[in-house]
């Protein structure tokens, strides 16, 4: 094997690298910290991915006798790509988030079987589990298996509310279906100043605009897929920003211990690079060689903190998190860039400082 070669210098000195390759798998954890910074925002965009092409319209509180809302509805009847659902008198429970806090999520309430029916049929949600008592009828509360776990129900029993919930009648668990997040969906046969508009055919700009028109002209609100987009990004826009600043921090603490082992093992290096220099080869190929035995200590942790980080992320949800309706996911984007950000944290100030330090070594000195 090549003497000047990253992977003969690693192989050779294993103990050394070793404890290195360990200081780089723990920098997992800020990929871990933005897993479960992230984690409610991630159960929220599962919801909201379905809905794309689904928006709530209803009545303001100061639409007396819900005049503009009527009128609403009837130019919305008469449209042509659209499907209306009207909704029953709303109920809202929460969820615990693995970060210990209860977060409410967007729920709707059916007047009938049927429109739920609908509903399920437009957005893919399936049913896994049903009441065999009861079926689908007045009453009834449909949850996803991660919310019913979450509320420790099965299907049979009655939902209570809980201090700061909303629900509008008595209801009981009779369906569960497979949406990976927590839903909840009632059926109520009552009636109240809202309404589900299915987007069945009209472009994506044709709908937002249609709703546009009709906010502008009447005394309505529209909910849809941008508003609860930018109200979640508004509501945990401060946990990202405490969180790239957490590992700003962490990172340089790391980037000053790491440099401190790499300057320890490059230290009896010394003479070596020394003899590299007087033997004529060039300033950018010796530093090229630190930096590829330190990306290859890097490349290596980071491959096996994927691998125990994956397995760790698998049992919790398989043996805890899960049954509890909890979950933690695999990847977040802000999670990458935070141990994105890192690792650059981490790599740049060892590969300079220990690149110029090695290439002014002089054979004189030995």
């Amino acid at each position: 094997m090549n003497p000047f070669s990253s992977v003969y210098y690693v192989k050779e000195n294993i103990k050394r690298s070793l404890l290195l390759i360990i200081m780089f798998i723990l920098t997992f954890a800020v990929y871990m910290a933005g897993l479960y910074i992230s984690n409610v925002e991630s159960m929220f965009n599962i919801i909201l991915e379905k809905d794309k092409k689904v928006a709530l319209i209803g009545s303001t509180a100061t639409d007396k006798d819900c005049i503009d809302y009527k009128k609403a509805i009837e130019i919305l009847e008469k449209k042509e790509g659209i499907t209306l659902l009207h909704q029953g008198i709303a109920s809202d429970i929460y969820s615990t988030s693995v970060m210990g806090f209860n977060n409410g999520y967007v729920s709707y309430t059916f007047q009938n079987k049927e429109d739920f029916q609908t509903y399920c049929d437009f957005t893919g949600i399936n049913i896994i589990e049903n009441n065999q008592d009861r079926g689908l009828c007045d009453g009834s509360v449909i949850m996803s298996r991660l919310q019913a776990a979450n509320r420790g129900m099965e299907t049979g029993d009655r939902l209570v509310a809980g201090t700061d919930e909303l629900v509008s009648q008595e209801y009981t668990l009779d369906a569960i279906t497979d949406n990976d997040s927590y839903s909840t969906f009632y059926i109520s046969d009552t009636d109240s100043a809202r309404c589900m508009v299915l987007n069945n055919s009209l472009d994506n700009s044709a709908f937002k605009s249609l709703f546009k028109n009709i906010e502008t002209k009447y005394n309505v609100y529209v909910r849809d897929y941008d508003y609860y987009k930018e109200r979640t990004s508004e509501q945990l826009g401060n946990f990202y920003y405490i969180y790239f600043f957490v590992i700003i921090l962490l990172s340089v603490i790391m980037a000053v211990t790491v440099n401190a082992a790499f300057a320890g093992m490059y230290q009896h290096r010394n003479g070596e690079f020394a003899i590299y220099k007087a033997m004529g080869i060039p300033a950018r190929k010796i530093r090229f060689k630190i930096l590829s035995e330190v990306l290859l200590i890097d490349i290596t942790g980071l491959l096996a903190g994927l691998c125990i980080i994956m397995a760790v992320i698998y049992m919790a949800n398989n043996l805890y998190l899960i049954p509890h309706g909890l979950k933690l996911f695999y990847y977040n984007n802000m999670s990458m860039a935070g141990m994105v950000i890192s690792n650059l944290i981490i790599l740049i100030p060892v590969t300079i400082f220990q690149g110029s330090k090695l290439v002014r070594a002089d054979i004189c000195d030995y």
